[in-house]
């Protein structure tokens, strides 16, 4: 495994160490002779070191905690950095009635280059609500704010837009408070009575696991606060007939997640800001390192309380969301502002459009949305096949003279037996082939088998990954084993997943046992370790695998198989591109903080890469990554995707790489090179659930879904 040093230092082999020596002696004798000496006063010291000898100045952290610090910091013109307490919306102007340019997430750093004081009075209203009935103040947590990003990372895969499956839908607050099939599932103000607190409080949904205790609890609240679309400012908060002073943090060109009611005009310089009570100041000078970040998340308090744990700390003007916080006059900070750089963003970790030989210019489609038209592709011809058959596609192949071989499965759109559709193991599942050319009912050649999630055809034989093991079925024959013992685990619907062959090697993208963040994040056991946690210490999970054909056939054990790549959870897709590039999808962990990467990629491995052994094999991240660290000597992604994206399917067709997802923003999406050189992923068709992606002979792209259906994709439409 190749491991890069994080410091390059310059050539400095022609000038000797006593060269350096003398001429820096030199210098500083003639300059202490024509310097006049002068008495100097006390200053304190400054937060930034004298460069080094490469010129690079080193700053100091200074930690601050309070609004005192803050002022002072901004005072001495340095970068000021804090940290979200949660849900913070970023507006136009320091009130609530502003229009707000986006929100960030909790946990979030930001760097703050002022504030604002804006002096209002509580309304005769407001006062009159307070001394009347302070706990009729309204809710502090709100759909919006709280709730949506969470059943969006968590529970977006199966109730979405698109899916819908029962009927519901939890991404958009009128589509969840209209319920399911089976009518109202939230009884504001009871969650004892709500369909919806006893599927997450007894831990049955999510599918893919239980949502963390403490987000268990906030779906509770918020049912038992009323289910509030938006938090509502607590009239409470502002005594009868006293001013109410709200300071307003301007912060440096923050990255935001686009809120459905956001401003139209981009965010400009100085106008993006948000409400001090939702930020803990954490350092000044420089930005913290990862460890002291971490060490300030458990005591993070905002800057303008020292009281409430930030945790507790709901019942500001801005946590209101979109609440009215009244008219004021803002007093600006007197301090000169001195321009700071912005935070340093991550180091890169997607490959570039000349590193995967991807030269497909992008269409400049605009990003997913739930709005977008279902089954419509952008830029192909769409036709439907088999339009009766409602049992899940979970792989596809072609044989040369076109015949197509599907795996077929129960259900997995609507309503399923958990037994089939939790146990990899259940004979429901068989394999099928289809003369789609002149449109033949399909032949089923393999009956009554364990969950099939890859297939390839090579020499005249069908070659199949299912639950467990790979075998194959030669042309009018029967399948065989021909290698046993990868780790299922069916809960997880990790079962061998994809299979591909190229060059000789059959490829398997062996999926893993641990679902990740579900049982928390996977630290402080080194690589090695966290390798071994999610693998379940097999030796042919989480992983890319490979044997060379010839000697799988003739040894028919599991023994042939060697480790390609490792640092995956579940890698599902896997296809090889004209180049003889091995490209699989990674379907990350599941529930995982935003701020913290899940592992859903799209990955390239060039077979050259490969070494000897486990050790030196390329490795891609997954379980480390959830330790928020990004390791110099892992292999970057060629595409990052958003967590929960749970992507499956993967093939190549039309000069580039296409990929399904049937989590977040679900469909099928093609890889393209953006304008300034960096792949991205278009999404040109909204369809629920995506699950396997071949290409034909002819070159055109097949479209497998969970609920039977099957389509052929053609360039041309548009």
């Amino acid at each position: 495994m190749k491991r890069f040093s994080a410091l390059a230092v310059p050539n400095l082999s022609t000038v000797s160490a006593v060269h350096l020596v003398v001429l820096f002696a030199a210098v500083l004798g003639v300059a202490l002779l024509a310097a006049p000496v002068q008495a100097q006063s006390p200053r304190p010291k400054p937060p930034i070191n004298n460069p080094n000898i490469l010129g690079k100045p080193q700053q100091a952290v200074q930690s601050i905690k309070t609004m005192g610090d803050v002022k002072s910091c901004l005072a001495q013109g340095l970068p000021t950095y804090g940290l979200t307490l949660q849900t913070t919306n970023v507006r136009s102007a320091p009130t609530t009635e502003a229009c707000r340019y986006g929100k960030l997430a909790k946990g979030t750093l930001v760097e703050i280059t002022d504030y604002q004081v804006v002096k209002q009075q509580a309304s005769t209203d407001a006062q009159a609500a307070a001394a009347a009935s302070p706990a009729e103040a309204g809710p502090t947590i709100g759909y919006v704010e709280d709730i949506q990003p969470l059943f969006e990372r968590s529970c977006s895969a199966c109730h979405n837009a698109a899916a819908k499956t029962m009927g519901l839908q939890v991404t958009t607050y009128a589509a969840l408070m209209a319920g399911s099939e089976n009518g109202s599932i939230i009884t504001p103000g009871h969650p004892e009575t709500s369909k919806l607190w006893e599927m997450v409080g007894q831990g049955k949904m999510p599918a893919t696991g239980p949502l963390p205790n403490d987000e268990q609890q906030l779906v509770q609240q918020w049912i038992a606060q009323g289910a509030a679309e938006n938090r509502v400012q607590p009239a409470s908060s502002t005594a009868a007939g006293a001013a109410s002073d709200s300071t307003w943090f301007t912060l440096n060109a923050p990255k935001l997640v686009a809120v459905p009611d956001g401003c139209q005009d981009k965010p400009q310089p100085g106008a993006t800001l948000a409400s001090a009570d939702l930020i803990a100041p954490v350092s000044c000078g420089a930005p913290p390192s990862a460890a002291e970040l971490k060490s300030s998340l458990a005591g993070a308090r905002p800057a303008t309380t020292s009281a409430a744990p930030a945790a507790l700390n709901t019942t500001t003007a801005e946590a209101a969301g979109d609440s009215q916080a009244g008219e004021g006059q803002a007093e600006s900070s007197s301090a000169e502002v001195v321009a700071a750089p912005a935070i340093a963003a991550p180091a890169a970790r997607g490959a570039s459009a000349g590193g995967t030989g991807i030269e497909a210019a992008a269409f400049g489609l605009p990003a997913p949305s739930e709005s977008d038209p279902y089954l419509i592709p952008a830029g192909f011809c769409i036709e439907r096949r088999l339009p009766d058959n409602h049992r899940g596609i979970t792989a596809i192949t072609f044989a040369p003279d076109s015949r197509m071989f599907l795996a077929m499965d129960t259900d997995l759109a609507h309503e399923v037996d958990p037994l089939i559709l939790y146990d990899a193991y259940h004979p429901s599942r068989s394999i099928a082939v289809y003369d789609w050319n002149n449109d033949m009912t399909p032949v089923e050649i393999m009956q009554e088998s364990s969950r099939i999630t890859g297939l390839d055809y090579e020499g005249g034989t069908l070659y199949v990954s299912r639950a467990g093991e790979v075998g194959r079925i030669p042309d009018g024959g029967s399948y065989e084993t021909l290698a046993g013992g990868f780790s299922v685990s069916s809960q997880l619907f990790h079962a061998n997943n994809g299979l591909v062959i190229d060059n000789g090697w059959l490829y398997v993208s062996a999926g893993g046992v641990r679902d990740g963040y579900v049982e928390g994040p996977i630290v402080g056991v080194g690589e090695e370790g966290a390798q071994q946690i999610v693998s379940g210490g097999n030796p042919f999970a989480a992983r890319i695998v490979r044997a060379p054909l010839d000697a799988l056939l003739s040894q028919k054990s599991i023994g042939a198989f060697s480790t390609a790549a490792r640092g995956v959870r579940n890698p599902y897709g896997i296809t090889a591109d004209p180049s003889g590039r091995i490209w699989f999808t990674d379907n990350g962990a599941t529930n995982v903080p935003d701020e913290i990467s899940a592992g859903d990629e799209v990955n390239v491995l060039d077979p050259g890469s490969i070494g000897g052994d486990d050790a030196s094999a390329p490795y891609y991240g997954f379980p480390l990554a959830l330790s928020g660290s990004t390791p110099d000597w892992y292999a970057g992604p060629a595409l990052t995707l958003v967590n929960s994206a749970a992507p499956t399917g993967i093939t190549y067709a039309y000069g580039t790489i296409f990929y399904g997802g049937y989590g977040r923003n679900p469909g099928v999406y093609r890889v393209a090179k953006a304008a300034d050189g960096s792949l991205i992923g278009e999404r040109i068709m909204m369809a629920w659930p995506v699950l396997t992606l071949a290409t034909a002979p002819d070159g055109a792209l097949w479209v497998g879904m969970g609920d039977g259906s099957l389509f052929r994709l053609t360039s041309g439409c548009n």
